[in-house]
């Protein structure tokens, strides 16, 4: 009966750490923009590598009787173990990289100093200690170090991952959290407990192996509705593209129109200017038409820049490096502005850095016109799951919120009559779009914010 038992516990112990690895590998991550995605195959990994050492030892028990434990079947059975705790240990490690932690480097310098001395203590016992002590004491360590190390490690990292994962989208943070916790018992009960105290003992680790492989899977299911969500949203874009390739066609086509007879007004006014008497009045009128040509020609390229349909080349843009780059572009009209820039240097964004830098140019300078009396503008930006939001606040006046929903409206404006033409923020709103983000307004507490959230770079 307790072979059977054993029989039982192995197979399905076994089996749920393959089903870990094959769960990973059968997920399509090519264009995941999920940060995670680059790590997930290490976990895999430590799937299979595990499941293998597991069934292995199964095959041990079944079959003590019929061979001979040599020195070569206790080396295999201790460097498999190794193997598959480095490879869990190996996706914590690289876990740490997500974060944009102060502490990040000396906890990795205080890793790699345990891993040392731990090299070191392998070969100094060596020769110290007869071969069976010497395997014996070496597989304590490892289960305790690399296990219960590795096991906390990774089931930590992915807790953190998850809570800074949440996302209303994807309601994705529940299930990394639990598969955090499921490694973490995993390691405890791997590390620490050992199998002679009793069938017990497998029954903990199994249960913990299928509460990861069940909470995994479920975690990974973001994937698919990432992959879902990236289909619609090309099937929109098309359908999208198809109106506007004909919507700007026809528009094209009108501000081209308009231009010509424009260009022909104002060559008009060149030579009346030369001809005319010196009157005062005359001069006035003159100038009043020629400023509302002025205006007009501006308004028809503004809806030429509008319907342009703006290829994008997608790769990974540096968020601090954008701000600055944007700030420079206007810093002639920020010399006398309280400017704060608050923007980690690792912070990435999957874009094109011209058309983003057009947009924050864009909102740096309505900004710069809505706090001509605090002068005081502040930039922040932080990640917030598999997206960066980066933040642009004024002192200025609060737009009412009756308009505030009108304001990315083409042509609406809320400047006085001649220094707007409300194309602005729709030209924003439009490259924001291709960028598969957002753009958003908020009146804060003496203030405005505008929010921009852009899909991260995966690293």
């Amino acid at each position: 009966m307790d072979i059977l038992v054993v029989f039982t516990l192995y197979l399905i112990y076994g089996l749920a750490f393959f089903a870990i690895g094959f769960s990973v590998v059968f997920r399509n991550y090519k264009n995941s923009q999920i940060s995670i995605s680059k790590l997930l195959p290490i976990l895999a990994i430590f799937g299979f590598v595990h499941g293998v050492h597991e069934w292995s030892e199964l095959y041990l028990i079944l079959y003590q009787d019929q061979f001979q434990r040599s020195q070569s079947i206790e080396l295999f059975k201790v460097f498999k173990l190794l193997f598959s705790y480095l490879a869990l240990g190996a996706f914590g490690w690289k876990m740490l990289d997500l974060f944009d932690w102060r502490w990040v480097k000396w906890g990795k310098i205080f890793i790699g100093l345990l891993l040392v001395a731990f090299t070191l203590s392998l070969v100094d016992r060596f020769d110290e200690q007869a071969f069976t002590d010497y395997i014996n004491i070496s597989n304590n360590h490892i289960r305790v170090l690399f296990g219960l190390g590795s096991g906390l490690l990774a089931g930590v990292t992915m807790i953190i991952y998850g809570k800074q994962f949440y996302d209303v989208e994807h309601q994705a943070a529940s299930p990394f959290v639990y598969t955090g916790a499921a490694l973490i018992f995993y390691g405890i009960t791997s590390g620490i407990l050992s199998s002679e105290y009793g069938i017990w003992v497998i029954f903990l680790r199994t249960m913990c192996a299928l509460a990861t492989l069940h909470f995994l899977w479920k975690a990974l299911r973001v994937f698919d509705r990432e992959r879902e969500l990236q289909i619609e949203a090309m099937v929109h874009r098309s359908f999208q593209d198809e109106k506007l390739k004909e919507l700007g066609e026809l528009t094209s086509a009108v501000a081209h129109e308009v231009k010509t007879p424009l260009s022909s007004a104002m060559m008009s006014c060149d030579l009346l200017e030369k001809r005319l008497p010196d009157d005062e009045n005359v001069a006035r009128q003159l100038v009043r038409i020629r400023s509302g040509i002025e205006r007009a020609a501006h308004i028809s390229q503004e809806v030429l820049n509008y319907a342009h349909h703006r290829k994008v080349s997608f790769k990974a843009v540096g968020v601090r490096g954008l701000c600055q780059s944007s700030l420079s572009l206007v810093e002639y009209r920020l010399s006398d502005f309280d400017i704060e820039l608050d923007v980690s240097k690792k912070l990435q964004v999957h874009g094109d850095a011209i058309h983003l830098e057009e947009v924050l140019v864009n909102i740096l300078v309505n900004a710069v016109d809505a706090s001509e009396h605090t002068k005081s503008i502040s930039i922040s930006a932080y990640p917030l799951g598999s997206n960066v939001i980066i933040e642009l606040t004024n002192r200025g006046p609060a737009i009412p919120e009756d308009v505030i929903e009108k304001v990315m409206q083409p042509f609406f404006t809320t400047k006085p009559v001649g220094k707007g033409t409300g194309m602005g923020l729709a030209i924003c709103r439009q490259i924001m779009t291709q960028h598969h983000g957002e753009l958003t307004l908020h009146n804060i507490e003496n203030g405005l914010m505008v929010r921009l959230q852009l899909p991260k770079a995966t690293q």
